[in-house]
């Protein structure tokens, strides 16, 4: 290429679409970088500022070259945010080992870790230390003797600081509670909640309500231990994290209700949804994936527009980062995109190869859909718990037709018990047969651990099995139209979101 189509190239315009698909890319890759290198070099606000400015001079001129201004505006951002959670970070672990006061907002439900302890396990935000006024960013890991303690409640909590893990700055084990206020008038939607479930678990037995609520709400700390280690080892712990596959089975029943009234009553509805889900279930990482998704796939169909799978992962996905840049080591979060990104991007690919423009029926659409979830999703469980199970798939066949049945009856069950009991009682015993074989099923394929692969946890060579579905893609995907574009059979338009 000669200087002068260099240059052409160069001042080429391109449609803004494409500047905010290289300002989505350069979050995440920037988000990759900072959290292993993590930089400090840029800390003040006036940083973000200039990010944005150079975010909207590269979508009001947007020429090919400013491409490289929208990457500097992702790299500035993201080092901007995440640099006061750095700080944090080192605060926090030059008090290790030291005895302190820490108040603190119970972000989501305490749970129990199991069956035997008197302990809650509480992730705790918004912290304040021996008595500070400032608040310190990240999430706290405490252990506590049991009490009444539920999400949004500020405790006050004393005991020694211990090392970080996971996605915690600190843990402090065996802590003590010197103090527990609740705001008035306190979670709307978590009283709202709970006496939505307290109805669900007058007719249906302990374990298969958890199980069902889960489904329902993506109340995970509601689900016995026992039965939450069962799907781990079976590879079905994303069945309950609160996710897209929850909200689109509540917005795709909304939609065939009040769709026959008007598309905007349609939309209107499903977005109050939406938000009463969201505010129920709280604002968790796989939570806000899957409302950013749905309400950004309402908006694109209420007026009229498409987008590309992978594009919508990618905005997405740098939206979320950008909240918080740490969601990228969260276990909810990777298993929250790697399952969507199965399911939309690895599946339809697989039923090309296998189907060609052939439809395929249910059965086949589902084993698909399962071993793109299973494929997309085993290097994750394998880095964080060094095991999975071989057969997941046939699991995921076996459980996943039943899930929307459970959440259908579980939540007639919970509509009925303070206005038609009788009807509680049949929905209930309808949903206790449905999930109690949900629960055989998964506890017969954990117990035989003839079925079990298993590695050392926090393998990061694990992440090389996504290899071979990257050539897929490439192979199947990629390399055809950039084929095509070369060829010039391709529309030579520039491209739209």
């Amino acid at each position: 290429m000669n200087n002068r189509s260099q240059c052409s190239f160069l001042t080429t315009y391109l449609h803004p679409s494409w500047q905010i698909l290289c300002f989505a890319i350069g979050v995440i890759i920037s988000c990759v970088i900072v959290l292993i290198i993590r930089p400090r070099i840029f800390t003040s606000i006036v940083w973000i500022i200039l990010s944005i400015f150079l975010l909207i001079v590269a979508l009001l001129f947007s020429k090919a070259w400013m491409l490289v201004l929208t990457l500097i505006s992702s790299f500035l951002l993201i080092d901007t945010r995440a640099g006061p959670d750095f700080m944090a970070q080192e605060y926090f672990q030059n008090l290790v080992g030291h005895t302190v006061t820490i108040t603190g907002k119970v972000a989501k439900d305490p749970a129990e870790p199991e069956k035997s302890t008197d302990k809650y396990n509480i992730d705790l935000v918004d912290l304040q230390i021996d008595g500070s006024a400032k608040l310190l960013p990240g999430h706290l890991f405490s252990q506590v003797y049991k009490a009444d303690i539920q999400r949004s409640d500020i405790i006050t909590l004393r005991g020694e600081v211990s090392d970080s893990f996971g996605s915690y700055y600190a843990t402090l084990f065996n802590s003590e509670i010197i103090n527990i206020a609740r705001p008035e008038p306190g979670d709307i939607f978590l009283t709202f909640r709970n006496i939505f479930a307290n109805g669900v678990k007058q007719y249906i037995p302990a374990t298969e309500a958890g199980l069902g609520i889960g489904y329902l709400l993506g109340q995970k700390t509601g689900v016995d231990s026992d039965l939450q280690n069962t799907l781990q080892t079976v590879g079905l712990t994303h069945i309950i994290v609160a996710s897209g596959a929850h909200l689109s089975t509540l917005v795709g029943t909304s939609r065939k209700i009040f769709g026959k009234i008007s598309r905007f009553a349609s939309l209107l509805t499903a977005l109050l949804l939406m938000l009463l889900f969201l505010g129920i279930t709280g604002l968790s990482a796989s939570i806000i994936r899957a409302s950013l998704v749905t309400g950004l796939s309402l908006f694109l169909w209420y007026y009229g527009h498409q987008i590309h799978p992978a594009r919508l992962i990618i905005i997405v996905a740098a939206a979320t980062l950008i909240y918080n840049p740490f969601y990228l080591t969260d276990l909810s979060w990777l298993l929250s995109f790697a399952a969507f990104s199965g399911i939309m991007i690895l599946s339809p690919i697989l039923t090309r190869i296998f189907y060609g423009q052939k439809k395929p029926g249910f059965l086949s659409n589902t084993l698909l859909s399962s071993i793109a979830t299973t494929l997309t999703c085993t290097p994750i469980l394998l880095f964080f718990f060094g095991q999975v199970s071989i057969i997941s798939v046939l699991a995921n066949i076996l459980i996943l037709p039943t899930i929307s049945i459970a959440m259908y009856l579980t939540f007639l069950t919970g509509l009925f018990a303070f206005i038609i009991p009788m009807a509680s009682q049949l929905f209930g015993g309808l949903a206790q047969i449905v999930i109690r074989y949900q629960i055989n099923i998964a506890s017969f394929f954990a117990n035989n651990k003839s079925f079990l692969v298993q590695t050392s946890s926090n393998n990061p060579y694990v992440f090389l099995l996504y290899l071979p579905i990257i050539v897929v893609i490439f192979t199947t995907t990629i390399w055809p139209f950039l084929k095509a574009k070369y060829q010039n059979k391709l529309n030579p338009r520039p491209l739209r979101l």
